[in-house]
Formats: structure tokens, sequence, C-alpha cells
């Protein structure tokens, strides 16, 4: 047992710091320990999630993404790099720019020092501890590397005590600045081949850390590396039970009793646990979720051997490795430990700051498998996830890794579930789908996915869709052929709702030569039905490619006519779900606009035809409307006409006298064909399409006075938002 000083020494702490990369687990807790110290602790971080900020604001960390003149003293993560242009601001000002390890290891001086340290377990060891001390009172202050899932603060200071808790984290070296009177290694591993070539360099960093190591060494039995280079008058050695977590546990309980902490076993029963360690993040109808921290293979095994113990099904495994250079060092170690999950997925690798390295790359990783594991981005994982899961129960799904994958992972959770509570209400004839790409149903090719994606089965299931819709706080659209439509990259954060279902494509023939035609009908369809019964009148809606409802809703136009020229009446369901139906002259229309159907959708109309004419001359027609648009028209992917024609200009006129055609931003040109065209040329993406809009609307504006109104519609974004 070791004895505690009477009083504590004082530590090195400063008045004042900056921390850039703030809301990481590492920084974070170390702010929060800063501040409630009384230093003043200002910090930034880009990536700061909404929890984290609440968090830091509560503990009296300010928040700034500009570096205050007065500071002297800056630290930052080990994931920043030095050209980053606030470490550059600040070393041009003469300040002290620290990584995080070492403004841990000034802090510490003078206080009598437990480091935890390890390949991995160490949070969770850290955690443990913390909670035994916690549980019987023993005051001490700590820094932990992670959040607890309770209310209970990741750090604390005690100016009562001399003891202070903390993880000591090897992988950026700074460890060597430590000289803690415990250190607790919970395991060895070889890892961080970026710093550590060997495992021999790793391995004589813990024997440097273990000789400035005061009194005890603390280490399990079972570790064959820890047993032969822990000094031999120094090592405490610690026996566990087999289980998962069961050697962290007694490394907890050994630690606490030699700081004189009367503790037991049955302290740990109410233990709250790690963030991002097992934490289930949803459960439903036979199926788990879970998401962990686990980014080496010897975490990876254990992980899914007691998950595979824990919870039953089919064990579904998407993996994001960490670091090009741990994936490149440990890609068959990694092949081998998930090789025992029955499906496997991976993201690319999260690159912590790294470059890209070819041979670190997640493929790797499936070279070694030699198994057909798919490499999914961000996007496709929604989907793919979704259908692997829809014929897997029960199933437990484990999303691992350290990445950003635990954010992902949230958001499939809560989206699968608002999805899989959809589905039981709705006909098996209803598709609905995550993460569904709509750049392929568009006739532009650009653009993200839907959050959520449906094709009712009939308007009995319509109708629920919105009534979801509404209940969940949800944004809809009624996509069509997705004609004079642009959807940004970042997809559309709602319900997209499509009327493909064949109920919805009906050609019913009626009296005094009207039809009822189906709002999902393409509009080439239904010219070609109308043809065959000598039904004239629609010859130039042939060449536009949409549907019925899409027409009705921009009161489509071609060849000097307009959609509402030939309809009769229009059936439409208000976002309420009630149906109802308005005679044409009680819609208000205007030019590429139906207000009416702007929040509604329709559903069919009864559209009337010009006199009867024999289905030849209405093809002549059509021909002759079809070879007018080849002229005029590019063949290229494009959104159709992207503005409004001014009052009495063109906006294809304008742009051509203006010499923009041909201009070119990214993928995206402006068609030599039609200035009044967007083409996608080259894989264009929608930033490339909205950067080359605002362009010829500065250029328009500047040289001509006239503003032009985009036409298109443009899906995910707002257009006063990018315009």
């Amino acid at each position: 047992m070791i004895e505690m000083m009477t009083e504590p020494a004082s530590s090195c702490l400063p008045d004042a710091v900056y921390m850039l990369g703030v809301g990481g687990m590492g920084m974070a807790p170390l702010a929060i320990y800063l501040s409630q110290a009384g230093v003043s602790v200002t910090g930034w971080d880009d990536c700061l999630r909404p929890e984290m900020k609440v968090l830091l604001r509560e503990h009296g960390v300010q928040l700034s993404p500009v570096l205050p003149d007065s500071f002297t003293l800056v630290v930052r993560s080990s994931a920043i790099g030095d050209d980053h242009e606030l470490i550059i601001d600040a070393r041009s000002r003469g300040a002290s720019v620290l990584r995080r390890g070492e403004l841990l290891a000034q802090v510490v001086q003078g206080r009598q020092l437990v480091a935890v340290v390890g390949s991995h377990g160490k949070t969770t060891t850290t955690g443990l501890l913390i909670h035994l001390l916690t549980k019987v009172g023993f005051p001490c202050g700590y820094l932990l590397g992670g959040l607890f899932r309770s209310d209970l603060s990741p750090a604390k200071y005690c100016a009562e005590s001399p003891w202070i808790i903390a993880e000591v984290d090897e992988s950026d070296g700074t460890v060597e600045g430590f000289a803690p009177d415990i250190t607790v290694a919970v395991n060895f591993d070889w890892d961080h081949a970026d710093r550590y070539a060997q495992e021999s360099d790793l391995r004589d960093a813990f024997v440097r850390l273990f000789a400035r190591t005061q009194d005890y060494v603390i280490i399990p039995e079972d570790c064959e590396v820890l047993n032969h280079i822990a000094p031999s008058n120094k090592a405490l050695r610690c026996q566990s039970s087999a289980g998962f977590n069961a050697s962290n546990s007694a490394l907890a309980l050994a630690t606490a009793r030699e700081l004189g902490a009367e503790v037991s076993l049955s302290l740990l029963s109410d233990f709250p646990g790690i963030r991002r360690r097992q934490d289930i993040i949803g459960k439903t109808r036979g199926v788990t979720l879970l998401a962990d921290y686990a980014h080496h293979p010897t975490e990876v095994t254990a992980l899914l051997q007691h998950a595979r113990s824990e919870w039953p099904g089919r064990q579904i495994v998407i993996f994001q490795p960490h670091r090009y250079t741990r994936t490149r060092q440990f890609a068959a170690e990694f092949a081998r430990s998930l090789s025992s999950a029955d499906d496997v997925m991976l993201l690319p690798v999260y690159a912590a700051s790294e470059a890209p390295i070819v041979t670190g790359k997640s493929e790797a990783i499936v070279d070694a498998s030699g198994q057909d594991w798919p490499v999914l981005t961000p996007d496709d994982l929604p989907r793919v996830l979704d259908q692997a899961i829809r014929g897997s129960r029960p199933a437990t799904v484990l999303f691992i890794g350290a990445g950003d994958i635990d954010e992902l992972a949230r958001r499939f959770a809560r989206d699968w579930q608002i999805a899989d509570d959809w589905r039981e209400e709705l006909s098996l004839y209803t598709k609905l789908t995550l993460g569904e790409p709509l750049a392929g149903k568009t006739t532009l090719r650009v653009g993200g996915a839907a959050r959520f994606y449906a094709e009712p089965d009939g308007t009995d299931d319509l109708e629920q869709l919105l009534y979801f819709a509404k209940q969940s706080n949800l944004p809809w659209f009624a996509l069509g052929r997705g004609s004079n439509l642009i959807v940004a990259d970042e997809g559309f954060p709602g319900l997209v709702i499509s009327l493909r279902g064949e109920g919805f494509r009906e050609f019913t023939l009626l009296d005094n030569g009207r039809v009822n035609v189906g709002a999902g009908l393409p509009l080439k369809r239904l010219c070609g039905l109308a043809a065959k019964q000598g039904l004239g009148g629609f010859e130039f809606l042939e060449g536009i490619p949409g549907t019925l409802g899409g027409a009705l809703r921009m009161n489509a136009g071609a060849m000097g006519n307009w959609m509402f020229d030939v309809v009769e009446s229009v059936e439409f369901m208000t976002p309420s779900g009630e149906i109802a139906q308005l005679p044409s002259e009680d819609f208000h229309v205007e030019y590429r606009c139906c207000n009416e159907l702007l929040d509604s959708m329709a559903l069919s109309a009864v559209l009337r035809s010009g006199a009867s004419t024999p289905g030849d001359s209405i093809r002549e027609q059509m021909d002759a409307y079809a070879g007018r648009r080849k002229e005029s028209q590019p063949r290229e992917p494009s959104a159709g006409c992207i503005f409004k024609n001014p009052p009495g200009n063109h906006a294809g006129k304008l742009i051509d006298e203006l010499g923009l055609k041909g201009h070119r931003i990214g993928g995206a040109e402006v068609s030599m064909v039609h200035g009044n065209f967007i083409i996608n040329r080259n894989r264009a993406s929608a930033a490339d399409v909205l950067a080359l809009i605002r362009k010829i609307r500065a250029v328009v504006l500047r040289e001509r006075g006239v503003e032009l109104e985009p036409e298109a519609l443009l899906v995910g974004h707002n257009w006063k938002d990018v315009l």
C-alpha cells in the first residue's frame, strides 16, 4: 500500500490555455480538469459534437475559432498537424505549442500519479477505477479518456488529495514525459507503427516508463510481454477470471486496494460503462445494434467472441479501420479477427490526420481475407446494411472502429428503427429503403441519397407515408422521372416518394375523348397510348422526360403548349392524407408552377383530347416535335432548362450572346447546343452545377442587368441559400 502525502504538492497549472481539437476524447477531459482547477480555457474543434459542446460549456470552457490575443499557450490534439492555420498563427505570435500529452505531463507534476497505459482497454480500466474510488469516497482527481454512460464527469480536479488517475497514451510518444507513482499496464500489443516501427520499439517505451515509475507496476498475470519487462522489485501481478472485461476489473480492484481504498467486486455491479464500448444503440424485433471503439485485432477478436455469447442471431459487422499505418501493419490480423462474423462490411480507413497509403487502405484487409467483403462509402452503407438486416432476423449488428463510425452508427440506428416501425404498418408490396441513391433517378445524374425512399403500392400506403413524415417532422418530396431537378450532393434529408407502382400508372378511356391518367405514368407512355386510341392534343408532351404528376406540378410546357391546356380535373392527396378533386379552372397555374400541387401530391388527372385524329397523323406530329428537340436540345444528361425566361427575352439567348456556351466548372458544362441547358459532361457533382449556375447569373446580371431565376427544382438545399 502506498503512503499518502499529507499535503498535495502544487502542480504546474497554466493561467490560460487555448486547446485546438478540444472535442476529442483526450482533449475534452483535460479541458474540463483545467477549467475546474481555475485555468482560463478556450478551445475549438471543427468537428465538435453537439453533446460535447454542451458538456464543455457546462464546465466553463469557452469556444472560439479565433486564437485570443493574450494567450501564450496553445495545446493541440495529436490528430492536428503543425500545418493547421491556428498553429501557424500561434507560433508566429511566439506562443508555446504543446501536444495534449505534453501539457498533461506538466499538469500532474508534483502530484501522485496513477498512470493507466496499454494497447487497449485503458479507458475502461480507468473508468472502473474511478467508479470504485468514487463509490467509497476516496479523494482523488482524475482524467478519463472517454465519456461515462452516466452523468459522471470525465474529469475531476481535487485540491484536497495528491492523487490523480489518468490515462497516458503511448501512441504519440508523449508517454516519455511521465514518471508515475503507480503504472497500471493493462496489456501489450504492438501498435502505432507510424511511431514504433518494430515491436521492440514499443516494448522499449514501456521499459523506460516502468523504470521511471516510482513505486509499483501493476500488470495482468497472463501477459507474457509485461511479465518479462516489468521490474521484479516493482511488479504487482494481478490474477483474473476468464470473461470479457474480467482483466480490466481485476486491475482496477488491485489498484484501488493499493491506494488504500476498501473495495470489492460487488461495487462494480452498477458500473455505468463507457460510451462507445459495447453501446447498445438500437434494439427491436429481434435485431440488436451495437457500437464499439475496438480498433486493434486483439480487441476486435475479443469483442466478436463476447458478442456471439451475449447476443443471438446472425452477426453482421461494419468495420472502419483506424489509420493507414495500422491497417497496413495488421491487414492479415484484422482479416482473421473479422472472419468469425457471418457478414462483414468495411468502410474506408479513418485517416486521423495520416496521409493515404495505398497498401494501408481497407481493401488490404479484404485482399488478406480472400473474401468478397464490400468496402462501402458512408452514403452506400444505409441501403446495403438495411437490406442485409431485413433478411437476417434475429441478428446482431456491430459497428466497430475508433473513427467517426460512431456517428454513422447512431444515425443508421435511428433511421433503421424508424423505417422498421413504418414497415409494420405498410403493405408488403410497398418499397421502403434507406439511403436510396437519387442521382440515377434524375436526368442530370447528380446528387446524393434520400434518407428515406418509398414507392407506395396504393393510396392507402401513400396516405400512411405522409402521416409518418408528419409525425416524424420530416420533409417529403414527390419524385417523378427526375427531370427539371437538381439533387444536392448531400442528398435529401427526408422522405422521397415515387409513384412507380402500377396502381399509379393507369390509362382509362372515358367518354367524349377524355382519358383518366395516373400521376405515375411517364409522359412518353401517355402519348403512345393516346396515339393508339386516336386521341390527339398530347403530342407536345412526348419529348418531356417526366411523369404526369411532375408535369402537373410544374405545368410543363413545350412547343407553345402547356400541361393545363389539356387538363379537365386533377385528383390529389393533401399533406394531411385527404383525397380531393378539383376542376382545372380552380387551380392557380402560372409559368412552371401549379400552386395547389406545391404541397400536395397529384394522384391522377382527367385529360381532354382534341378532335379524333388518325394514329399515323399523331405519330407524324410527335416525330416532328422529336426532330425539333434533337436539333435544339443536347443529348447529354441534363435537367432541362435551368432558368426561367425573363420577361420579353429568353435565358438561352442571353447566355449565348454573352459567350457562356461551353463554359465549364468541374464536370458541369453550359451546352453548346442550347445555352439554357447545363449538361453533365464528366461525372459532375451537384456542387459543380450550382457553381456554374452562380457564375452564369453573375455574368448576366453584370452585363445585362437581368437577374435570372432558376426554373429547375433544387432538392436538399434552398435556392436562396446557394445563389
